[in-house]
């Protein structure tokens, strides 16, 4: 017990980050040694996390001030020249569309920074039903179609012609196609847009596929972070938030999503138990 005390009190004090020495004769006061060294692991664990969540919380605050002054700063200044009594009508008009505008941009961005607050809400529940996910898919991808056509862009549709059945939240499940769909058309370095809906062995697979030249492996393991940019120059139109929303619902869902470059195409997929 001498022994173990002493131990204690060196890691205690920051002298080492040794745990107990589990070289002792009596069975129960090794078993209490194993018990502390678990306890030490989960000491250690939690203070990683702590430090990571503390790391992560720092960037995000700096990220969130700058995607909002980026497009608050531009509105202040397309309306301080419409105020310019020299300026032509024409112009003037131009500069306040330009200027509402980028006040439904920052709209979106405060309503997706808001979506993902509450999203990470320990008390935030979904609500599993089993629903046809076919259908969801279908609806989702009408509702893009005027945005397809504005873009010039080929959707490719792979559905099975049965029903396919899924338990999780339905609400959920559309925002994360949404999300995905529209990252694509956004995104894509291409005019192809590819969907997929599989079902192997009680799972349930969503693949959506578009070209994505620019992109490294290391923008793809990146691509699920907050405020990612795989460009890094932060332009402002993209807040790097739309794929962070879709893996906190994967994630509230028990579900699974990974990325994959392949040949110059990004392969986004989302699993789901059937």
């Amino acid at each position: 017990m001498k022994k173990i005390g002493r131990q204690l009190q060196a890691y205690n004090q920051q002298k080492t980050n040794k745990k107990i020495d589990m070289a002792l004769l009596d069975q129960s006061i090794e078993n209490l040694g194993i018990e502390i060294n678990q306890l030490i692991d989960m000491h250690v664990k939690e203070k990683r996390e702590r430090i990571r969540s503390e790391n992560e919380l720092k960037q995000t605050i700096a990220n969130m001030s700058h995607d909002l002054r980026t497009p608050l700063t531009s509105i202040l200044g397309y309306i301080q020249m419409a105020e310019s009594n020299e300026l032509p009508d024409d112009e003037r008009r131009e500069y306040v569309s330009i200027a509402k505008n980028r006040a439904k941009r920052l709209e979106a961005l405060l309503n997706d920074f808001f979506e993902l607050s509450v999203i990470e809400s320990a008390d935030y529940q979904l609500k599993p039903e089993r629903f046809n996910i076919k259908n969801v898919t279908i609806d989702v991808l009408m509702s893009f179609f005027d945005r397809f056509n504005d873009k010039d862009m080929e959707l490719i549709i792979n559905i099975p012609e049965h029903n396919v059945f899924i338990t999780a939240d339905q609400s959920a499940v559309t925002r994360v196609i949404e999300n995905l769909i529209s990252n694509a058309i956004k995104h894509s370095s291409g005019n192809k847009v590819t969907v997929r809906l599989e079902e192997k062995k009680q799972v349930v697979r969503l693949i959506v596929q578009n070209e994505a030249h620019a992109l490294t492996e290391k923008d793809v393991a990146l691509l699920f972070d907050r405020f990612y940019m795989a460009d890094e120059s932060r332009s402002g139109k993209n807040t790097g938030l739309g794929l962070s929303i879709v893996k906190r619902f994967m994630e509230k869902m028990d579900g699974n999503i990974t990325s994959e470059l392949k040949d110059g195409q990004l392969l986004i997929v989302c699993e789901w138990l059937s």
